[in-house]
Parts: structure tokens; sequence; C-alpha cells
């Protein structure tokens, strides 16, 4: 069996570099990617992106509001935020199980496609 390389770096700008170094499995909250097998044989590596504080959380800036891509459901629904967020915490709160809400992300359900995802709009 190969060696499988796990390669979680701490900042956006360390995980683009190893993406150019070739093909990587990206890894967000890993609540689909696990029990689809992509962990499994004939992987080589794996860009685990849970390390890299500037992908998660919801903040405002100068162009309205960002949505980080490692942001957690449960980040969603338990943020302070205005009341334009009231219904994607409202959904927030229904993906899932507590479990997934803790390690699923916003951008994984997203990236993922799969038709059973909780997040993606109908």
């Amino acid at each position: 069996m190969p060696d499988l390389s796990i390669l979680s770096p701490d900042r956006l700008e360390d995980a683009l570099l190893a993406l150019q170094g070739g093909t990587m499995d990206i890894l967000a909250g890993g609540t689909d990617f696990f029990p689809a097998g992509r962990a499994g044989p004939g992987r080589k590596a794996i860009l685990d992106l849970s390390q890299i504080a500037a992908l998660r959380g919801i903040a405002r800036d100068g162009a309205g509001w960002r949505i980080g891509a490692m942001t957690r459901w449960s980040d969603v629904w338990r943020m302070d935020l205005p009341p334009a967020f009231a219904g994607l915490q409202a959904a927030a709160r229904e993906v899932g199980s507590i479990q997934i809400q803790n390690s699923g992300t916003v951008a994984g359900n997203i990236c993922n496609a799969s038709p059973a995802a909780d997040g993606m709009p109908p």
C-alpha cells in the first residue's frame, strides 16, 4: 500500500503553494470525505484546510459580508449576526446532526456537490 501524505498548513499561502505541486484531495470538515472512501486506496496526498484560521468565520468588510470557506454550520447559527442572516442561521440549525454541524463546513458542503447535501439550495 502506498504512503498517504497529509499536509495541514496553517496559512492559506502555504495551501496554495502545495496545490501547485501536484494533485491533492482537499479536506475541509471531512463529513463526506471519509464516508465516501476518498481517503482510501489510491490516494496519495490530502490537503487538510482545517488549521487555516483565515478561512473561518463571518465578518463584515468594506465590500460587504464574507463567509469563510471553513466556517462550520454550528459557527453560523452560534454567531451574533444581523437580522439579514436569520434565514441562514435557521437553515444551519437543520443541517444534519450536531456532530455534522460541528465539523461540516459551508464550502465543503457546496464543493462536494452531493445531491443529499443539507446546505444546498433546492
